[in-house]
Order: structure tokens, then C-alpha cells, then sequence
């Protein structure tokens, strides 16, 4: 398996015929805006350049109103089936004929060989849950920190 070497001024954006797209980060603005028709790969663009920021210790605040980025937290450097288990929808899984374990197991599976089959490795994972400290907040809602506004008014 061939892997990238690690280099702080790329962001490295995915596979460009069948070799690896290096982007320099010094190309960036202060601020970003993707857009796209639906489909066309905008949550896949932004959370790969978040994570290469974050791997490069350049912070980021994402407003996110849909919550597709919220995956960023979802770093696990081992890709075991029980990182994936409490993510698992139980009625994705039986539509598969899998229990939840078994999709778990199918999940990790593919998402292992995605990493290790675009010139990465399990440690690059590990090197961006140690760069990043990911806090999600969610307004009226307890499904992340919760924050509000016009309380302080």
C-alpha cells in the first residue's frame, strides 16, 4: 500500500486519476463557501478540507445549518465495529438482512479499506483525532452543547 507523506503546506483532497490531489493550503482564504447542485460532492469537499485543516492546526468554526459536517467528530483511528455500533440505524441494517453488529462490522470493513485504498493509513486518522478538538453546538436542542443567544439579552 502506498501512503502519503505527511506535509503541512498540502491538504491532500482525494484521488485525481488514480494518483493522489495535493492542494496548497497557503491557496486559501480566510473564508470559504461551496457550492453545488445536490449530489455533486459539497459535504464530501468541505469535511476533507476541514480535516486537512485540522491536521495542519489551522482552527476552523463551521456553521453548518443541515448537520452533515457533524461527522467530523466520527474519527476513529481503529475502525472497529464498536466505534460504529452506536451510530448504526437499526433498520438500515435489517433492510441489509444484518443485524446491527454485523453492519458495524461491514461499516469499519469499508471504511478501512476507503482510507487505505486512497495512499492513507489508520495512523492519519489517529494524527487528525489528535489535531482537532471537535465541539458541536446546537441550539434548543440536547443533542450537542447547547447554546443560546438571546438568553443573554
Amino acid at each position: 500500500m502506498k501512503t502519503l507523506q505527511e506535509n503541512l503546506k498540502l491538504f491532500y483532497l482525494g484521488l485525481e486519476n488514480g494518483e493522489p490531489f495535493l492542494y496548497k493550503n497557503k491557496d486559501l482564504t480566510t473564508h470559504a463557501l461551496i457550492i453545488g447542485m445536490t449530489g455533486s460532492g459539497k459535504t464530501g469537499l468541505g469535511i476533507t478540507l476541514l480535516e486537512e485543516a485540522a491536521i495542519d492546526n489551522i482552527p476552523s468554526i463551521i456553521i453548518d445549518p443541515k448537520g452533515d459536517l457533524t461527522n467530523l467528530a466520527l474519527t476513529f483511528p481503529q475502525m472497529r465495529a464498536e466505534d460504529f455500533e452506536p451510530y448504526i440505524d437499526e433498520a438500515e441494517a435489517q433492510n441489509k438482512g444484518l443485524s446491527v453488529r454485523e453492519y458495524a462490522e461491514q461499516t469499519a470493513n469499508t471504511w478501512r479499506e476507503g482510507i487505505e485504498g486512497s495512499y492513507q493509513d489508520l495512523a492519519r486518522v489517529q494524527l487528525l483525532k489528535n489535531s482537532a478538538d471537535f465541539r458541536i453546538y446546537t441550539p434548543k436542542s440536547s443533542a450537542g452543547l447547547g447554546i443560546s443567544l438571546l438568553s443573554d439579552f
